[in-house]
């Protein structure tokens, strides 16, 4: 049973990534705590949310990045992915269960806001977010929203708004993984989960990326609100329940 509903809850994120273009991290994090220790968690989001990456870079269409931005916004990701993975080696696994699920909370509410105030355009506030980003990223596997957020307010070009979020998150995520494996978080556990996860991450995402295909603006609005609301109401219920214990 346990086993059906990771598989699920791993389909369910990839699709909901491959229809809205965010979401894999909030939605894997949430579903898969309950089955998977933190030092087991983080290291398998960022390598799922790499292979995702991979393939939306290869979209020709909606792959275009503006390299102004990104040079500058990633070294501020991989100064915070070192912090973020040097600081999971020092929370105990509860602590580290409610931090996932408060970041996932914020993650997803600061997903909420449509039109983000445009004086966070500022490259000020683009250096800082990005490294609260590449903290979340390297120490939780989740924070995505954030620097979303950033780039929505003005930037970058709204073309090539995906494109650079995949490269962000793409090179994030695989500094975050060589920072977890060089302070030996890495074990051989994490192999076995990828021969079962990443299959199911691949297959969610391009069921996903049909779907989105066939979506009226409208429809796809809905989706992503609705997701959203649904994962804040989650990370709410799971941050509470652990602070309560």
């Amino acid at each position: 049973m346990a086993l059906a509903v990771a598989a699920f809850v791993t389909v369910l994120a990839a699709a909901f990534r491959g229809i809205t273009g965010y979401g894999y991290a909030l939605i894997a994090a949430l579903g898969l705590a309950a089955f998977l220790a933190p030092t087991e968690l983080v290291p398998l989001i960022l390598v799922n949310d790499l292979a995702i990456t991979v393939l939306i870079l290869l979209d020709r269409k909606h792959g275009a990045v503006d390299w102004s931005v990104a040079g500058w916004l990633l070294a501020a990701g991989f100064a915070g992915a070192i912090v973020g993975g040097t600081l999971s080696g020092f929370l105990d696994e509860a602590t580290a269960r409610m931090l996932i699920a408060a970041v996932v909370l914020v993650a997803a509410l600061v997903a909420l806001v449509r039109e983000p105030p445009a004086f966070l355009a500022s490259r000020g506030f683009g250096v800082a977010i990005g490294f609260v980003v590449g903290v979340a990223l390297g120490a939780f596997g989740v924070g995505g929203p954030l620097i979303a957020a950033w780039i929505l307010a003005g930037g970058t070009k709204r073309q090539a708004v995906r494109g650079t979020l995949a490269v962000f998150f793409g090179a994030v995520d695989l500094f975050g993984i060589a920072t977890h494996a060089a302070l030996g978080h890495i074990g051989s556990e994490l192999f076995t989960l990828l021969l079962f996860c990443l299959p199911l991450t691949l297959a969610g995402y391009g069921i996903g990326y049909v779907v989105h295909k066939r979506l009226s603006p409208a429809a796809w609005h809905r989706i992503s609100t609705g997701g959203l609301v649904a994962i804040a109401l989650v990370g709410a219920i799971q941050t509470a329940q652990l602070l309560i214990t």
